[in-house]
């Protein structure tokens, strides 16, 4: 089933509720007050959006978007209630748990019919303090068994709340990337360390043990069952040594599954987040959907944009070129990452596909015929209705 998401924070979408009770003249001195409440990092941009702009998103939601995933609103930690234990004589203290911000997004798309994903579980970038904290002066085993039960714990949080999420992108980021490593020991920084098979030693990876993914997934499917998909999301794709950790960790997954007799795996969310460059050519992105598709399980795209490190040309050329590849290879589920180019995490490269003005770019029609399920519809039903 074809399916083009976004993700959307839940600034937008209160933007979006307040919009939907202002005029033309009352809506920037809205916009101005709630944002001066929230104090968000980048209202800055959330400042451009006005009244006209504003109309524009919501229209493009409503013709084009069958799905969302919230940017950081069901991560780990963001949102924590921070004068909260992570336990409680070793209880997972769920009052820790804060889903105000998730729960806005949720609505939203229960309200505009937009499907949802889970993104995302275990990231390097957010160990909770308070689970760290805890688990100090605490055996190996206890440490390993806590955490594993707080993660669960957390899953079965989202499951309650969520329960027709119809994706879980569940391990984020876990391969090692050598083109960051490069990079990190030619601008004299730290580089983390790395196992034998190419997977990022982080915090997770030190309470847990090495192969700890496997149990993620195998404690996910119990929690969530079969109808949801289990993801493992990564980025950098094209990164030929990077191809093969994903194998390895897909391989190791899937070893698990004939030993046991179990599905724990449903697919590979391939972020791709472009970098722009002049190497990044059709060519490039047939040979990195070839290696994936030889993963074995089901591909999205997760979190697509194109940053601008070379030439505009460059840019505009990857951008006409990708949904064309990535159709050629059977992809349905697309999400764009950034509604546009003002509350896009890339401010300034213009990187999404609508731009500052909120407008569709040349190229946007591609993606919608390509991946919309909702726009193909409609052209379907005005079809029938013409021949009718």
């Amino acid at each position: 089933m074809k399916m083009f998401g976004s993700g959307i924070s839940y600034l937008t979408i209160d933007l979006i509720g307040i919009w939907k009770t202002s005029d033309e003249h009352d809506f920037a001195e809205k916009r101005d007050r709630y944002l001066s409440t929230e104090k968000p990092p980048d209202a800055f941009y959330y400042h451009q959006l006005d009244y006209g702009r504003m109309k524009k998103i919501v229209q493009f939601i409503d013709r084009y978007l069958d799905s969302v995933t919230p940017e950081n609103e069901m991560k780990m930690e963001i949102y924590f209630n921070q004068d909260q234990p992570a336990f409680i004589d070793d209880e997972v203290n769920t009052r820790l748990f804060n889903f105000y911000y998730a729960d806005k997004v949720y609505a939203f798309a229960r309200e505009n019919g937009l499907r949802i994903r889970i993104h995302t579980i275990v990231w390097y970038w957010h160990v909770p303090r308070q689970l760290t904290e805890y688990l100090q002066n605490k055996s190996a085993e206890d440490r390993k068994r806590l955490t594993f039960l707080f993660i669960k714990t957390y899953m079965q949080c989202l499951k309650e709340r969520y329960p027709d999420a119809y994706s879980v992108e569940l391990i984020n980021e876990i391969a090692a990337d050598p083109d960051e490593i490069r990079m990190l020991r030619e601008e004299g920084k730290p580089v983390y360390e790395v196992d034998d098979e190419g997977v990022r030693i982080d915090e997770w990876y030190r309470l847990l043990g090495k192969h700890y993914y496997i149990e993620i997934f195998r404690l996910a499917r119990e929690v969530f069952g079969d109808r949801i998909k289990l993801f493992y999301n990564d980025n950098n794709e094209g990164n030929r040594e990077k191809q093969i950790i994903f194998k390895t960790v897909i391989d190791q997954i899937k070893a698990y599954e004939q030993e046991h007799g179990i599905r724990l795996i449903d697919g590979f969310g391939m972020q791709c987040h472009f970098w722009g460059s002049e190497t990044e050519t059709r060519a490039y992105m047939e040979e990195m959907f070839n290696h994936c598709k030889r993963l074995g399980v089901e591909l999205q795209i997760t979190e697509f944009d194109i940053s601008n490190h070379s030439t505009k040309e460059i840019q505009e050329s990857i951008f006409s070129s990708f949904a064309e590849v990535a159709s050629q290879y059977g992809i349905e589920v697309f999400t764009t990452w950034g509604l546009n180019d003002i509350v896009s995490w890339l401010h300034g490269e213009e990187a999404s596909l609508v731009n500052s003005r909120c407008d569709p770019k040349p190229f946007t029609m591609k993606y919608i015929e390509a991946f919309s399920g909702k726009y193909n519809h409609e052209k379907s039903m005005e079809k029938k209705r013409n021949a009718d």
